[in-house]
């Protein structure tokens, strides 16, 4: 659930920052419109990103220092709840509200994603239907352009991977109504959508808009990228064209939309005519301009890789580093200590004693224990030989403990280790030396995967760094 909502909150800033950013290089420089590539790669990074962000916690653990020393930015997803719970001893007020909200909220998002692949999948199978029922439009030279009476507007279709049985299909209502000259500007422009791989690019990016149902700014970087390619595949039929043909041409799009009007059905498709008033009048406005294409240079192309590579790894470990990272991890790079012990080896979190409070700002609290931190699945052993006093999810009754383990060694010092991802051992088990115990998790009122450590002597707790072989490298 964690990493759902984490994904959910990264996919929304992500979307959010790539939009604006992209809206003002189009508004520097209006030709970045006619660029699909900028606009598929916008929208793909909006997933790319936070997916990547999930999973850099099975990364190494050096790598994940030297990130964590490189991008300490967390203040932005503190403000919208990432975290949801500090490394504390009690939850915050409300803390059930807030979790039940957000099972909510990611529930709501996976029914949408659902909702949004089955429509998907319902598209391309009513195509495929349609393109199976449609008959030989009986065009020379072009086999492979059918002609059906359940369209209105003609499409370019590729079964994704097999280029070899493209085809093109027009609608019935095209007979009659337009002529052989304008119906070959047609078939030239769905072609243009053939040769760029329009519709293979298109599933993945409708994919794409399906995990990302819930960003307005998903949804505005496709319905960009939608647009780009007609004005691209517009191009091609009027290049070298004169002013004319160029209006023939327009005319000929005015007349698709006009069939169209009538019974408007989109399919997931490379389509001639969009039902969208201000993307035909832009198209229009183009094609009587006589623009020709821009970016198609090979540096434009690399320079846009390169960007696409360095924004997603920045932001990935950005997003990351901030979304797993507690409150006292996240301080500076040069008050964080890393440790190494006979139970179990991460960064050294909180220290026993008086410590900055994680929930409440500008406060102090007094932690009975120590947190170290690490991925889930690290392993915590038995420092002694001993006796588990209790392997329990509910400990003392209290949920914000998590998953907990009680040891007893032969001394008498009792530990506790809490927020478990799972415990290897059960009640009444003697142990030896070394002996798995439990692994790190992120269970109860926890931030982040680690463990809380304290320990017990004579029924006092004390600083388990005096008692345990804990030291800092």
């Amino acid at each position: 659930m964690t990493l759902l909502w984490t994904f959910l909150l990264g996919l929304m800033g992500v979307s959010a920052v790539i939009y604006c950013v992209t809206f003002l290089l189009r508004a520097l420089d209006p030709r970045l419109e006619q660029w699909p590539a900028l606009w598929a790669v916008s929208l793909l990074l909006c997933v790319l990103i936070p997916a990547l962000a999930l999973l850099w916690p099975v990364l190494p653990q050096e790598l994940t220092i030297t990130t964590s020393e490189i991008f300490p930015i967390h203040t932005p997803l503190d403000v919208m709840a990432l975290t949801m719970l500090g490394q504390g001893e009690t939850p915050h007020a409300g803390f059930g509200v807030v979790n039940a909200l957000i099972k909510g909220v990611v529930g709501l998002y996976l029914l949408g994603v659902s909702w949004s692949l089955g429509k998907l999948i319902w598209g391309r199978s009513r195509i495929r239907k349609i393109i199976a029922q449609a008959e030989n439009a009986e065009i020379a030279g072009q086999d492979d352009v059918l002609v059906s009476p359940e369209i209105d507007t003609p499409f370019a279709y590729t079964p994704f991977g097999a280029r070899q049985r493209s085809k093109i299909v027009i609608p019935e209502t095209y007979r009659g109504k337009v002529s052989h000259a304008d119906l070959l500007n047609v078939l030239i422009h769905e072609r243009e959508h053939l040769a760029r791989r329009d519709d293979e690019v298109g599933l993945i990016l409708r994919i794409c808009l399906c995990l990302c149902w819930v960003s307005p700014f998903a949804h505005g970087l496709f319905g960009t990228w939608s647009q780009s390619t007609e004005m691209r595949c517009d191009m091609a039929v009027t290049r070298n064209r004169n002013p004319q043909m160029r209006k023939a041409y327009a005319d000929t799009l005015v007349q698709a939309f006009h069939i169209a009007a009538g019974r408007v059905r989109q399919y997931p498709a490379a389509s001639f005519s969009t039902h969208r008033i201000r993307n035909e009048h832009m198209r229009i406005k183009n094609i009587m301009n006589g623009t020709q294409p821009s970016y198609k240079r090979r540096r434009d192309r690399l320079g846009l890789g390169v960007a696409a590579i360095l924004l997603s790894v920045t932001g990935a470990l950005t997003l990351s580093t901030t979304a797993n990272a507690g409150p006292e991890a996240k301080a500076k790079a040069k008050d964080v200590n890393w440790v190494s012990t006979d139970m179990v080896s991460g960064r050294l979190t909180a220290k026993f004693g008086e410590s900055p409070d994680p929930f409440k700002k500008g406060e102090t609290r007094n932690h009975y224990g120590v947190d170290i931190a690490a991925p889930i699945g690290t392993p915590i052993y038995a420092p002694m030989d001993g006796k588990v006093l209790a392997a329990t999810d509910l400990f003392k009754g209290k949920p914000k403990y998590g998953n907990v383990v009680l040891f007893e060694t032969e001394n008498g010092i009792v530990t506790l280790f809490s927020h478990l991802d799972a415990y290897t051992v059960k009640t009444g088990q003697k142990v030896n030396k070394g002996d798995q115990l439990a692994t790190i998790g992120n269970s109860g009122a926890s931030t982040g995967p680690h463990v809380h450590i304290e320990t017990s002597k004579d029924g006092k707790r004390v600083n388990p760094q005096k008692v345990w072989n804990i030291w800092t490298k």
